[in-house]
């Protein structure tokens, strides 16, 4: 970075930053500009604009090294190390799914269904399934949002299991959210009040033609030939670990839905299948209620 070593107040240096981005293409530019400085320099992006002191060379070394990664190609969210989910802060790393903020919408569905399970009349905890925990900001969301729940997440790839462990333990729910390695279902047993999930669901030529492009790992993308294959299986298996009045709430592309729906309504064991919307009034998965 050319300048970066004489210009020395923040708000100096997200200039610089933020036409080294745009320079790249990176249309976000000065959001950006303003996370890199702000991560490196330990606070909020609005302080930036309200420090004089220059900005030492250690940091400056420190945000040219994250600058060159986000100007590669990696995603802001792993050069951060952290991504923002629900109002949380959560670790990430390469190897683990960045959370995106469509998938609020699953966590909000999940916690008002939670919250009615849970009313004082109930008897017992309410328990969770996650398949797919990735990161563990969902689960960790539920169990911060509902704290009489109790979580079992189940994640398939052990980098994905050790950040969600790290996540666990951060946001201090480790005493009501399991974490398991398994593959899926897999020596899972019920019941449980509900399961949730954001299944992989991109079409595996779709996949291989993102040639890691986004820098996610295709474990966490490749939904098999048709990007409904996860589905199927939680389908498949849902009737046998839910408990009476349970829901099955999984996320889904905006194609996929009322395929999904269809399948779904020809599972004995469901009551009543409805889409959901995103933020963006896009149909993004289903709430599944199990017979009573």
């Amino acid at each position: 970075m050319s300048e970066m070593e004489t210009l020395a107040r923040p708000r100096d240096l997200i200039g610089e930053l933020e036409a080294r981005l745009c320079e790249a293409g990176i249309t976000s530019a000065r959001a950006e500009a303003e996370w890199l400085l702000a991560d490196t320099l330990g606070m909020r992006r609005t302080e930036l604009y309200l420090r004089d002191e220059p900005v030492a060379s250690a940091q400056r070394e420190s945000l040219q090294e994250r600058l060159s990664r986000r100007l590669s190609g990696e995603p802001l969210q792993y050069v951060l190390g952290s991504c923002d989910f629900f109002g949380h802060r959560f670790a990430v790393s390469p190897g683990v799914f960045i959370p995106r903020p469509e998938t609020e919408t699953l966590a909000e569905l999940a916690i008002e269904f939670l919250r009615r399970r849970a009313a004082p009349t109930a008897v017992g905890a309410p328990w969770v399934l996650e398949l797919g925990t990735g990161s563990g900001c969902l689960a960790i969301s539920l169990a911060k949002a509902v704290p009489t729940c109790i979580v079992v997440a189940v994640e398939l790839s052990w980098m994905a299991l050790q950040v969600a462990r790290t996540n666990v333990i951060t946001h201090r729910v480790e005493h009501r959210l399991r974490l398991v390695h398994t593959d899926w279902t897999t020596g899972i047993r019920g019941p449980v009040d509900m399961i949730v999930s954001n299944p992989p669901y991109v079409p595996d030529e779709e996949v291989r033609s993102l040639d890691g492009r986004t820098g996610d790992p295709a474990l966490s993308l490749n939904g098999g030939r048709d990007g409904m294959a996860f589905h199927r299986r939680v389908l498949a298996d849902a009737g046998q670990l839910l408990s009476a009045g349970g829901a099955l709430l999984m996320e889904c592309a905006e194609e996929q839905a009322a395929i999904l729906q269809r399948l779904a309504e020809a599972q004995p064991w469901v009551k009543r299948v409805r889409i959901f919307d995103d933020l963006a009034a896009r149909p993004r998965g289903l709430r599944i209620e199990a017979n009573a």
